[in-house]
């Protein structure tokens, strides 16, 4: 009966959303970088950007960074919802495989280090693979790795077996669409270097009412029942400790959200708790964050909803980016 759930049609009629298709294509993504390695490890041409976030960098438009930016060959390994754990199995896998970025650019923000986040639903879900949750069992702890094992061995624990659910899709006249949403979104992602479909495109947000409402929805969201996983922050020092012992340039970022957002954060004490802590970290590697509300060279002022910007303001993020990283690592060509 379970084996029923690990059929394509049958996932997508139990669950329409593209969370899985996302993670998915990610994977995919990820196995063809390392199978041909051969133009981005020894012998490239180019040199190399890895992009490890989630939704607020998922979008970048890939012909736009390819035509900007001829000398850089970008890989974005960006999904929904994501944390340090997710950034540093990718990162693991790509550099066991012998590929060594010139530049990480690796988002972070103080939700990724939420212990009642939807990580287990999410990251934990729809990633890793058995080896890589062994050798950190510890970092896991046996909680994370009974779940994990659970969501593997049973399909049934992911894709809900709700026989109304799934005959409610089954019936819904725009279930063609879904599936074409889903292919769509997965062919998307393997030929644009792993940016993702923005299911809005070029939309913003111009109501401000609606910017401030789910701004309140977002944070409600997010910070609710927030405790801080010393899990996320181990597997954030995990990644930088990685990245300085192989001599990897980093920019680590804090992405900028809608001012009634950055307004409502400002407000949480634990915001602050968070940011001294992960800024004690990343120092001690001797790197920093790029916090774009206060870098004078970012400018934003379009917004899909309160906590995400819009599609046009992703130029703007990558110039800022890369300055970041003139600044640090080749001053002498600004």
């Amino acid at each position: 009966m379970d084996s029923i759930f690990r059929i394509p049609y049958v996932q997508i009629i139990t669950k329409i959303d593209l969370t899985a298709v996302n993670y998915k294509a990610k994977a995919d993504f990820l196995d063809s970088l390392i199978q041909k390695k051969s133009g981005i490890g020894e012998g490239k041409t180019k040199k190399i950007m890895l992009i490890l976030g989630s939704s607020r960098l998922l979008y970048f438009d890939h012909d736009e960074l390819v035509s900007f930016y001829p000398e850089w060959e970008i890989y974005n390994l960006s999904s929904a919802v994501t944390t340090p754990a997710y950034y540093d199995y990718q990162l693991t896998k790509l550099l066991d495989a012998g590929i060594k970025p010139d530049l990480v650019i690796m988002e972070t923000d103080p939700n990724q280090f939420n212990q009642n986040s939807v990580f287990k639903s999410s990251n934990l879900t729809y990633s890793f693979d058995l080896g890589y949750v062994f050798s950190n069992i510890q970092l896991f702890g046996k909680d994370y790795v009974s779940f994990y094992l659970g969501r593997k061995l049973f399909a049934v624990g992911t894709y809900k077996p709700y026989l109304d659910q799934m005959w409610k899709n089954y019936k819904n006249p725009y279930l063609t669409n879904a599936f074409e949403m889903h292919k769509a979104t997965y062919d998307y992602i393997l030929l644009h270097n792993g940016n993702g479909l923005s299911p809005i495109d070029n939309y913003m947000e111009k109501n401000s009412n609606s910017l401030l409402q789910t701004s309140h929805r977002t944070l409600d969201w997010l910070f609710a029942s927030y405790q801080r996983s010393g899990m996320q922050f181990g597997f954030y020092e995990k990644i930088l400790s990685r990245l300085n012992q192989e001599g990897i340039k980093v920019v680590v970022v804090w992405p900028l959200s809608s001012p009634d957002f950055e307004s409502l954060m400002e407000k949480e004490s634990l915001v602050g708790f968070w940011e001294k802590e992960v800024n004690e970290i990343t120092s001690k590697y001797n790197y920093s964050i790029l916090k774009l509300k206060n870098d004078p060279s970012y400018s934003c002022n379009a917004f899909a909803d309160g906590g995400h910007v819009a599609k046009d303001c992703y130029r703007g993020l990558m110039r800022s980016i890369l300055l970041e990283y003139f600044r640090k690592y080749e001053p002498n060509r600004l």
